[in-house]
């Protein structure tokens, strides 16, 4: 596991500082001139700069220092016009963007990393440290995927928000960095992370707004595992002058972040669950006639849990 933080980033810099006053990190080494510390199976790595455009980060550090990643965790702030107090995590990518287009925010255009293989658990434990009297002003949510950087290993941003009144809150710091040694507590002992049994599918979302009201309801039961999560802006629809064909790039995003997903998730069963009230009646038939023709399965939330659920 390989959290990345860099000193560019008022957030990723109180979450980092916070994560280094536990006294669990130690001296490991250098990674593009940059300091690596380690505890376990986790790394630390203090880079300078920001995040959004440095491509290939787990692959850069295998180079550096001879290890193969297996996830990135980023640690970095959260900006949203509505200037909320607001602890998130989302996976990355721009699946919906045409090919050769230079994405504004990083990554790379129709592609999505894969997404982090604990996206739900860190959204549990967020719901579990709401209320916590550190943070009294803030809110948590799951985002849905989007921006850079561009990578390989499944990945994550975990973000304070939302404004610079909030990005170098020592509390939301504290809770981060707290939550982050229990989630990892296994790792940062040297020993392999638990796991869900392999009959719990991964579920891919699809519609509804950036703060993925449906996926904060389904990733909340316990045991549940989350993939990519596409807002109803990322799946464009174009209509056809004859009616007959809906085009748009609505297909490649939700095939891009099916592929994406399974490759965190090898063996696993991906679902989707949708919004279906997001789309409209002439966008609603070929999105589910073509899941049907990929064999994916739409569930509602009372399948979903009664899959969680099997013996």
């Amino acid at each position: 596991m390989l959290l990345v933080a860099c000193d560019a980033d008022e957030a990723s810099s109180v979450m980092s500082d916070a994560l280094r006053s536990r006294g669990v990190f130690v001296p490991y080494g250098m990674a593009e001139g940059a300091e690596v510390l380690a505890a376990g199976h986790v790394r630390l790595w203090c880079r300078t700069g920001t995040h959004l455009h440095e491509d290939n980060l787990d692959l850069r550090y295998a180079d550096a220092l001879g290890e193969r990643v297996h996830e990135v965790l980023f640690l970095s702030k959260h900006v949203a016009s509505s200037e909320r107090p607001c602890l998130t995590v989302h996976p990355i990518g721009v699946p919906h963007l045409p090919e050769g287009e230079s994405p504004p925010f990083g990554g790379r255009a129709g592609q999505s990393p894969p997404p982090s293989i604990r996206l739900a658990a860190i959204w549990r434990a967020l719901l579990a440290v709401k209320d916590d009297p550190r943070i009294p002003e803030f809110e948590v949510s799951l985002e849905v995927t989007h921006h850079g950087p561009w990578l390989t290993a499944p990945s994550a941003f975990l973000e304070i928000g939302s404004t610079s009144s909030t990005w170098s809150h020592a509390g939301a710091g504290q809770v981060w960095a707290d939550l982050l040694l229990d989630l990892l507590s296994e790792e940062l002992q040297g020993r392999d992370a638990p796991t869900q049994p392999q009959h719990h599918p991964v579920v891919v979302t699809l519609g509804g707004g950036h703060y993925a009201p449906r996926a904060n309801m389904m990733a909340a039961e316990q045991g549940a595992l989350l993939g990519h999560m596409l807002a109803r802006h990322s799946l464009p629809f174009e209509p056809s002058e004859e009616g007959t064909h809906v085009g748009g790039a609505w297909r490649h995003a939700i095939n891009e972040s099916l592929a994406s997903t399974r490759r965190a998730h090898p063996g696993r069963t991906v679902v989707v669950s949708m919004d279906k009230k997001s789309f409209r009646g002439w966008e609603r038939a070929p999105l589910l006639e073509h899941l049907a023709s990929l064999d994916v399965a739409v569930v509602s939330a009372e399948e979903h849990r009664a899959m969680l659920s099997m013996e």
